[in-house]
């Protein structure tokens, strides 16, 4: 569970959990965002008030398929 500001419609997505610890260690600002518009589209994880220089890091992470 993590705390979240979502806009937009609801949305069930689900991410490989191995890869979102590997970009959330990387990042070094508390808040990220991420962004997707569907269930199958890829999510961008950008940080939120980075430092100068830090502001341009983007994450790209594909969805995983949750079967039906």
């Amino acid at each position: 569970m993590v705390d979240a500001s979502i806009e937009g419609p609801a949305l069930l997505v689900a991410f490989n959990v191995r890869f979102l610890r590997e970009v959330l260690d990387v990042i070094k600002t508390p808040n990220v965002a991420l962004e997707t518009t569907t269930d199958t589209s890829p999510g961008v994880i950008r940080p939120v008030g980075a430092q100068e220089g830090q502001g341009d890091f983007l994450h790209v992470i594909m969805p995983m398929h949750l079967g039906s």
